[in-house]
């Protein structure tokens, strides 16, 4: 069974196109990794863990996710040895483990419709700073770096999410010398965004506020021109384009306000639904400030702008819902071609798009969705009750609820 799995899992990302201004992710390390990993190791059994988990919700086959479970309580054990031994040579297969065992936790917070108590990204942190503080001289992947940074950036940008402790060294990627890119410039905006969210929940439990929501306010304008400044660098073919054809099954399975934008592919799709979910984060803590600083808004109008701004971007991720999802109302179950997708003329559905869409569309889409649930963005009933049908269309999708 590992033998049909664990390709099936590596293939679907592996070998698809990537623009070359996304990074690289700890997954497209792993097929590498996991092959030079013995069989029952802690690396071994963490990659089974959430490849049985993935292939179960994309074919709806309830015995796979009995055996995700198993290999996830085999790996905890192994991983406790390997760090009761902390080797120096095995920092990066601990690592990698640890982030997939978050990756898994994420999995089941999904399925039963929590939170992800974000236990093992906790842990991931804690081993880079007990790594770093005894100064080990050998430099460790940057990817794996990278995709801690963005779990806790990912974790930040959700108001409902509790926020997990940075690291000593923040951010973790080092790009002082590196050249100015859409994805360095949207990275170190959403970096400087966790020491806000911190900064401005510290606020909150002070008694009197007045002062810091001041210059939270100031910072939180800074951050949020650095963003906006984001959508003026990006390559032109990442530009959004209005889907000019919707077939009648993508509007049968959810159209908010007859809107859809077309993408490049689902990676840039996403970097614009970062970017959207920063500046959401932002204008709610904008808005937070200018409630305390009541007399800094006598009419109302910085608060009603920033409330638009919030419904605007809002709106922005709700159209990008046809694009990932379709037609997909249910698990594939190992079929092609059963799902419709949106497009324009100049933005015709790619044949990668029909073959990766259908596995990891929702997955794409659920932290964008459940971050716009939250009750303090205060977006239209209509719209909160639309978006809750997307997320139980994606629990259909996923785990046939």
């Amino acid at each position: 069974m590992e033998d049909t799995i664990v390709p099936l899992f590596f293939n679907s990302y592996l070998y698809l196109p990537k623009d070359p201004h996304i990074r690289n992710g700890f997954m497209e390390i792993l097929p590498s990794m996991f092959s030079n990993t013995q069989p029952g190791s802690y690396l071994h059994t963490s990659t089974l863990a959430v490849a049985f988990f993935t292939v179960a919700a994309w074919t709806g086959q309830a015995p796979l996710l009995r055996a995700s479970e198993r290999y996830f309580t085999k790996a905890l054990p192994k991983i406790r040895d390997a760090l009761r031994t902390n080797e120096d040579s095995e920092f990066d297969d601990i690592l990698v483990s640890i982030l997939l065992l978050s990756t898994y936790e994420e999995f089941v917070a999904i399925k039963d419709w929590e939170m992800p108590l974000k236990a093992h990204l906790r842990g991931a942190i804690a081993l880079i700073n007990e790594k770093r503080a005894k100064q080990i001289p050998e430099a460790q992947s940057s990817t794996i770096y990278n995709a801690v940074e963005s779990q806790i950036i990912k974790t930040t940008r959700g108001l409902d999410s509790p926020m997990v402790p940075t690291p000593q060294i923040w951010p973790l990627s080092q790009t002082a010398s590196v050249p100015p890119s859409p994805r360095i410039l949207l990275s170190s905006a959403a970096s400087e965004l966790v020491n806000l969210r911190h900064a401005w929940e510290q606020m909150m439990t002070l008694p009197s506020k007045e002062a810091e929501a001041m210059a939270i306010l100031a910072k939180a304008n800074e951050i949020d021109i650095k963003l906006v400044s984001w959508s003026y660098w990006v390559p032109q073919h990442w530009m959004p384009v209005a889907a000019t054809i919707i077939p009648q099954s993508v509007r049968n399975a959810g159209l908010w306000r007859n809107r859809c934008d077309c993408y490049a592919d689902m990676w840039v799709a996403a970097t614009w639904n970062t970017f959207r979910d920063c500046r959401i984060l932002l204008q709610s803590i904008m808005l937070s400030c200018l409630r305390i600083l009541s007399s800094q808004d006598p009419d109302g109008r910085r608060a009603t702008a920033v409330q638009h701004t919030i419904r605007k971007v809002a709106d922005d991720i709700c159209a990008t819902v046809p694009f990932f999802l379709g037609s997909q109302v249910e698990s594939i179950r190992m079929k092609s071609g059963l799902v419709e997708y949106p497009y324009a003329e100049t933005r015709p559905v790619t044949s990668t798009h029909k073959q990766s869409a259908p596995l990891m569309g929702a997955w794409h889409m659920y932290a964008y969705l459940r971050n716009l649930q939250n009750a303090d963005l205060g977006l239209p009933l209509d719209q909160q009750v639309w978006l809750k049908e997307q997320m139980e269309r994606i629990l259909v999708i996923y785990f046939q609820r």
